[in-house]
């Protein structure tokens, strides 16, 4: 079975936009796929190995660029609900029904629009160190460990960034960090790079969008009422880049749909690698159950 080591970059235009992404794993038990939304700078060729593979093994997933990151041209959007229609357009262009979706950090930001925006088209919902918008009891993040991500640009740079964000200081976390480092980078062959300068500001002003309640009605804080399906939001339990009790305001806010919580111990932002094995079984549980 094609695994997310070896699955081709595929490709869809729409709007005079192509959009690539990587479409693997098996249908046999679920024909619903999982869809999967990316952190900041992120891509497909940016997501952990031992968190997809068990997965894919009972499920179809897609992992998608947005515009003007990745392999897709374009440009960034500049609000997540922009974001959330390009996913939605792109899997009406596959022809999808009905999808699962999964967002890590920003990528969550998105999901949550496209879940509050296409109320039928997601049936499930998983939301990974990520928080909804600008609302009382949300809180900022470091802004030196978001801005060293920003300016990483090189190898060196960009692993000691998400070290020392995603990970905590310590020598044995930090070891758990290089091993999932080394299995990120080395899982796939032609890589693209992390986003450029320009996609990076484009991002960064979504997220500056997102966390200022003047743009409240863009965001999510206000409508996560409206949300009506199952959803899992889990996170590690000192994430620094979205503060974890964004994670749990989130969660007290999804008032209407059937939500579950959980939360990694002695982890931030990169619980979903530190933990892959626990949390790649939950997931399936989640969405089969």
């Amino acid at each position: 079975m094609v695994s997310y080591a070896t699955a081709e970059p595929q490709f869809i235009e729409v709007n005079g936009i192509c959009f690539a992404y990587l479409r693997f794993g098996s249908a046999a038990k679920n024909t619903i796929p999982l869809v999967f939304l990316q952190h900041f700078r992120g891509t497909f060729d940016h997501w952990d190995p031992q968190l997809l593979d068990p997965i894919s093994t009972s499920r179809e997933v897609i992992l998608l660029d947005n515009s003007g990151v990745g392999k897709s041209n374009g440009t960034v959007p500049g609000t997540y609900a922009k974001w959330a229609d390009n996913v939605r357009l792109v899997v009406k262009a596959l022809g999808i029904p009905q999808i699962d979706l999964f967002g890590f950090s920003m990528g969550g930001f998105a999901a949550q629009m496209v879940a509050l925006n296409y109320p039928t088209l997601v049936r499930k919902l998983i939301l990974a160190g990520t928080g909804p918008s600008a609302g009382e009891g949300v809180e900022s993040g470091d802004p030196a460990a978001t801005g060293r991500l920003a300016a990483a640009s090189n190898d060196e740079e960009e692993r000691g960034g998400f070290l020392e964000t995603f990970y905590s200081l310590t020598p044995g976390k930090q070891t758990l960090g290089d091993k999932w480092w080394n299995r990120m980078t080395t899982a796939r062959s032609n890589r693209s790079d992390y986003v450029g300068s320009e996609g990076t500001k484009a991002q960064i002003e979504a997220v500056l969008r997102w966390t200022n309640r003047e743009y409240a009605s863009e965001g999510s804080y206000d409508r996560l009422h409206e949300i009506k399906i199952p959803v899992l939001v889990a996170n590690g339990d000192n994430d620094i880049i979205i503060p974890t009790v964004n994670s749990w305001v989130m969660f007290k806010r999804l008032s209407n749909a059937d939500a579950h919580f959980h939360l990694y111990p002695d982890v931030g932002h990169g619980f979903l690698n530190e933990y892959a094995g626990q949390f790649s079984s939950l997931i399936n549980q989640f969405l089969d159950n």
